[in-house]
């Protein structure tokens, strides 16, 4: 076997390992690209790096590779990307470790190999570190903005006191609709609430409804 062979073999069994860490991380944590998605996009980078490396002799355009390789990655991560039934977007992150894990493939099959080593350990201290560093402050500081509707018999004195319990929760509820009918006696109306972390979501759903005519109360749901 050829000195260049070998070389080869090396690379791509190294890729393998870098972006096998993280893919577990990934598979781990139940995200849409798993270990043998972060796999096979870092071996396939790693590959059209060393085939332009050594598969054309005497070509000096290798960058045309690299140009090629990060945008054919930007299909991938996008279809990483879906929007959830409630509205909400999953798998940004998932779609940035496929990028990185790209960059990771690039830069062993070009020999860069310790850096490429420091970037697979930096890409797991951002996606765990950082994950739970996160889950550690959130609660305290991080902000959602939550759909709610609210239904029931109408009076001015009731919905306002629904509006005043978000607040004296440390909700702002802003009204995004409103509608009254059987002669304005019943309403339906659609808040968006932003809340902290650490809203305790049953204990205001049931001072809800502890106030007169309300009937139904509903949290996360897009509305129609």
């Amino acid at each position: 076997m050829s000195h260049t062979a070998i070389t080869i073999i090396t690379r791509v069994l190294i890729a393998i390992v870098f972006s096998g860490l993280i893919g577990l991380e990934r598979e781990l944590t139940d995200h849409p690209a798993g270990i043998r998605t972060h796999i096979l996009v870092t071996m396939g980078a790693t590959i059209f790096t060393l085939m332009s490396l050594y598969g054309f002799p005497g070509f000096i355009s290798g960058d045309r590779v690299a140009a090629a390789v990060v945008t054919g990655i930007g299909f991938i991560g996008g279809g990483a990307i879906l929007k959830s039934k409630g509205g909400f977007v999953v798998g940004l992150t998932t779609a940035a470790s496929l990028w990185t894990v790209a960059a990771i493939g690039m830069l062993v099959g070009t020999g860069f190999l310790l850096i490429g080593l420091i970037v697979t350990a930096v890409d797991l201290l951002v996606l765990e570190a950082i994950d739970r560093l996160m889950d550690t402050i959130s609660p305290k500081f991080k902000s959602r903005q939550v759909p709610v509707s609210v239904a029931g018999e109408y009076s001015e004195e009731n919905f306002g006191q629904v509006k005043d319990l978000f607040r004296s929760h440390g909700c702002k509820p802003d009204l995004l609709g409103f509608s009254r009918y059987d002669s304005g006696t019943q309403y339906d109306a659609d808040l968006l609430a932003t809340v902290r972390g650490h809203l305790d979501i049953e204990k205001l759903t049931d001072e809800i409804y502890a106030v007169a005519g309300v009937k139904e109360v509903k949290w996360g749901q897009e509305f129609d």
